[in-house]
């Protein structure tokens, strides 16, 4: 029974995640099927390029400079940021899925929130990356790897100006925080935190997202929980807590593994 129990799991489990995925995907499909205003886009990269020179936040050069000449390190960064985005998300909502079914639902609804408010942003507010905004910024997959993920010539493939906010970044956040507030072990925890400034940094080296572009991007997601945690507000949780706190979290949930 308990092989049978465990199957069943699994197979709900995998379900769950690919339906999460498959929505959150459509977003990308709707992305798109918007079309670029080069123009409008590389203006509003000049614009949010000199708001960081007010405030001081901008770095994408000065970080592009650090690695650009260790190719072995830029090659890691491009594959970073070409995979982890869709590997680590998933690896994570299989996880917490197992860990939590109350918790996944929570960030599923989060990060779909939060998704669909970014598709919302990306089509009042187009944006070019800093590596097609003519600010001497490189394109490291195009000249490492010749790829082509963002310029006129690849839009019917990708919205290349739909650079804000940055999803890397937003979904880095949640799933770094739910790293922190679910896992048992201290060495893993610290994984959770350190994940999202390994992802932010990487965008900015790779000359693909602004520091602006990153905080927008944890911001609809900040958004995306407060709205999950309202449309559950009167409804207790099966397990007690959506986020277990550091206190509780040595406490098995149902339908939860042990491990990290």
């Amino acid at each position: 029974m308990g092989r049978i129990r465990e199957v069943v799991i699994g197979r709900d489990g995998t379900a769950q995640v690919v339906l999460a995925l498959v929505a959150v995907e459509s977003y990308e499909l709707l992305r798109r099927l918007l079309h670029p205003d080069w123009p409008l886009a590389i203006r509003h990269a000049h614009d949010i390029f000199a708001l960081e020179r007010f405030a001081h936040l901008d770095i994408e050069a000065a970080t592009q400079a650090l690695v650009i000449h260790m190719s072995p390190l830029v090659v890691a960064l491009d594959l970073f940021y070409l995979a982890a985005h869709w590997v680590v998300t998933a690896a994570f909502l299989v996880w917490l899925f197992r860990r939590s079914r109350a918790s996944f639902a929570f960030y599923r609804d989060a990060l779909l929130g939060a998704t669909a408010l970014a598709l919302a942003v990306h089509a009042a507010f187009p944006a070019a990356p800093p590596r097609l905004a003519g600010l001497g910024i490189d394109d490291t997959v195009r000249s490492f790897f010749g790829l082509d993920i963002g310029s006129p010539q690849s839009a019917p493939f990708s919205n290349p100006v739909a650079a804000l906010p940055s999803l890397h970044a937003g979904w880095a956040l949640a799933v770094g925080v739910g790293v922190a507030s679910h896992a048992r072990r201290r060495a893993v925890r610290w994984l959770g935190l350190l994940y999202p400034a390994v992802v932010v940094f990487a965008t900015i080296a790779t000359g693909n997202h602004f520091v602006i572009d990153a905080v927008a991007g944890m911001a609809v997601v900040v958004v995306g929980f407060g709205a999950a945690a309202f449309s559950r507000r009167g409804s207790r949780p099966a397990t007690g807590s959506l986020i277990p706190s550091l206190s509780r979290r040595g406490v098995e949930q149902p339908g939860s593994s042990p491990g990290s």
